[in-house]
């Protein structure tokens, strides 16, 4: 498994991998799609969108990196079900964090929901924490975090 840069190509792959996690969980919003399906929006803006790609060129898993400036949220981070429990997530995650750093961001913040436990361990274990709520285009995250790229 390797991990590479978003290309046209992928876009039914991200869509797929996020809808897999937000309909598991029924918190799929108008926002999400539009995300989603234009995803050149995240990128435009000097973000970022890394893919977790296997051997055989699929495409197991994703995070976006939304650029605001100072700080970067994550968004859509999620890896398909069958390839859980390989690190996959931890790479990722480690990627968006290398590439804030590297572009001297000061924090990276994400939103989330308390239903996405496996994914809220692994931002605490990469040095996320919890703070008040923050607004938010996501109607149903109740979880905030973030984390200062200074600390790690």
């Amino acid at each position: 498994m390797k991990i590479i840069e978003y290309e046209t190509q992928y876009q039914d792959a991200i869509l797929e991998i996020s809808l897999e996690w937000l309909n598991k969980y029924d918190i799929l919003e108008e926002v999400d799609i539009e995300m989603l399906k234009y995803p050149e929006r995240i990128l435009e803006k000097d973000g970022h969108i890394f893919l977790a790609q296997e051997e055989d060129g699929e495409i197991s898993g994703m995070v976006m990196l939304e650029n605001h400036g100072e700080s970067c949220e994550v968004l859509k981070f999620g890896v398909r079900e069958i390839y859980q429990g390989r690190g996959i997530g931890r790479k990722l995650m480690r990627e968006a964090i290398h590439a804030a750093k590297a572009e001297g961001k000061k924090k990276l913040t994400l939103c989330s929901n308390h239903q996405l436990s496996s994914a809220l361990h692994l931002y605490q274990e990469m040095g996320f924490y919890y703070i008040d709520r923050v607004p938010s285009c996501f109607v149903m995250s109740d979880v905030f975090m973030e984390m200062d790229l200074g600390l790690k």
